[in-house]
Parts: structure tokens; sequence; C-alpha cells
């Protein structure tokens, strides 16, 4: 097992391996439940919702882990050069990117932090149990929030977004940098495994931080300033016709596999001002750490069939099928 998965298993959501069979409600759906209570004041960007039973809100979270991780397979197994137009790059990048996007959501979720958008409807509920309480000051309204889950105290705190600038995206990667730069330090206070190792996790997830503060993105949204670059400004000859990407670097179909590595072997400091083998290599990381720390957390069940059996490893095996019989086709 990769040093990564037994460091920051102490740091997972506190009994979320125990999760087992089929989840389907997500976080925010399951607020609509109500299944909560609230003792303290309600603001319009931040409240606390205390849980008697946890294991309502930790199948929530699990819902929401199985969606976001199995995007991110999907998304990255086809991030692939294609056959029509072999020189494109376009797809490679914008599917590596998709991919880590919704792989660093689920990394975060299995920590115990979410990051969502909640409808009005969803949020109702919270208004109305914080009135019966008596404890609203002021209506929450739908939007972005980031949900923290403490199992020690049973509370999932809330905090809008508000105050975070540029779109979703970037307001997420923001998230997640802050998120993994303090992870890298909480490592190295760990009581399991070797002391070598903390301290090699905690410098490959520095390594995680710098490159998502590439190029002056102190913020941490340089994988989505990449994105927007291919996507929306059609740059470093990406599209046809395909123009030189020197200085920025080629395409290296080989680090789009990289995703399937322990991410404890892969240097994300390597590549210097190659920005987009960089970008690869980094999108190729996150999405390496989900795999592990979902395939950690599912040996780990105590009793049935983890809910991860029904989300990243379901779909693994679905595509090992599929690959299969493709082979045996002559495909």
């Amino acid at each position: 097992m990769s040093a990564l998965a037994n460091t920051l298993r102490p740091h997972w959501a506190s009994g979320l391996h125990e999760i087992s069979g089929t989840v389907v409600k997500g976080v925010a759906s399951w607020l609509a439940d109500e299944d909560y209570q609230i003792y303290s004041e309600v603001t319009a960007k931040r409240f606390t919702l205390n849980v008697d039973n946890t294991e309502t809100y930790l199948r929530a979270l699990a819902a929401d882990i199985n969606r976001t991780a199995i995007a991110s397979y999907e998304s990255i197994s086809q991030a692939t050069r294609s056959r029509l137009f072999p020189r494109s790059n376009a797809w490679i990048l914008i599917k590596s990117y998709y991919s880590a996007f919704f792989a660093a959501h689920a990394i975060l979720k299995m920590l115990g932090k979410s990051f969502l958008n909640v409808d009005q409807f969803q949020i109702s509920s919270v208004n109305k149990i914080a009135k019966l309480y008596g404890v609203s000051r002021e209506d929450v309204a739908g939007g972005n929030f980031i949900a923290t889950f403490s199992g020690v105290s049973r509370e999932i705190t809330w905090r809008r977004l508000d105050s975070m600038s540029g779109g979703v995206h970037e307001r997420f990667w923001t998230f997640f940098k802050e998120q993994i730069d303090q992870l890298s330090k909480d490592v190295l206070k760990n009581n399991l495994g070797t002391t070598f190792d903390y301290q090699r996790v905690s410098a490959k997830l520095t390594e995680l931080v710098d490159n998502l503060s590439s190029e002056s993105c102190s913020k941490g949204t340089w994988l989505s300033m990449i994105r927007n670059s291919v996507n929306y400004k059609h740059q470093f000859g990406s599209w046809y016709p395909y123009a030189s990407q020197s200085p920025m670097g080629t395409v290296d179909e080989r680090l789009t596999g990289r995703w399937n590595d322990d991410p404890m072997t892969m240097n994300l400091s390597l590549h210097g001002d190659r920005h987009i083998r960089k970008f690869q290599e980094t999108c190729g990381f996150i999405v390496a750490c989900c795999r592990i720390l979902a395939s950690d957390m599912a040996e780990r069940c105590p009793s049935g069939k983890s809910f991860h059996t029904y989300g990243w490893l379901a779909i693994t095996r679905l595509a090992a099928q599929r690959r299969q019989h493709l082979t045996e086709v002559g495909d």
C-alpha cells in the first residue's frame, strides 16, 4: 500500500469507511430530510447542524464521493489520442483537467470536507429547523457552501463562499489548495507509520500546492487557468492547425496514464517551465490520490461491501470487462 494511503488514513471522515452498500442521496438532498438539530445561531453565511445519527450524513457523503469519483474515472479513461486527429491535444488536456477536478472533490469529501451547491428548496429546510429551535438570526439563501464534518462533536459546519473571488472552479481550487496545504502540515503530527513516511507525504503534498499556485496563481487556480487557456483561448497549439507548443512543452500521452501509478512515485517538480507536462502530471497525481484513498478505504470496510464497491471500483471493473471484450472481438 502506498505511503500516502497509510499516512492519510487517520484523516478520513470519522466512520466513513464503515459505510457499505449502495448509496444514492447526496448531502445537498440530505438537507431536505431535516434529520438534524440546530442549537447555535444561524446567519446567512454560517450555521452548524447537529446530528444524533451520523450514519445518515455519512451515507449522503458517500453518495457524493461515488458520483464525483465515477466522473473522474470516466473523464481520465477518455483522455486519449484521437485516431482521426492524432496531433490534437485539446481534449486530452480538458478531460485530464475535469478528471482531476472531480477527483479533488472526492478526496476532500473522503476527508470530511464538501464543496457543494445547495438550491433554495434544500436550504429552506435549514431555515425551517432554525426557526423551530429559535436560533434563526438571518435566512440562509441557496448557493455554494463548504460543509465540514466532525465525527467527534457530531456536527457539520456550513460556510458560504461569497467572500471568495472568481467562478465556481476558481473558488473550488482555492479551497482545495488551502486544505491540501493544511493537510501537508497535519500529516507531520500523525502517530501511525514512520516519521520518514510523514515527511515524504508532507513534501509531496507541498509539491502539489506549489503546482496549483504556479505562474502567480497564488490562490491555487493554476489548473483552471491552463484549462481555460486551452478551452476558451485555444492556446498551446492544442487545436487545429496544431501550431508549435514550444516552449510550454508538448502533451506526453504517457503522463496521462500515470494516474494508475503510486502517487508517491510522481515527481511534480520535475517539469519546470514545461507547463503542459506539469499540468498533466499534476492532474494525474490528484486522480491517483483519489484512486489510492478509495481502494484503501474499501479494503477497511468492517462488514458488507464498501460503498466504493459501487463507485470507483465498480466503474474500474466495468472498464476492464469492456477492454477484455474489445480485445476478444479484435477492435
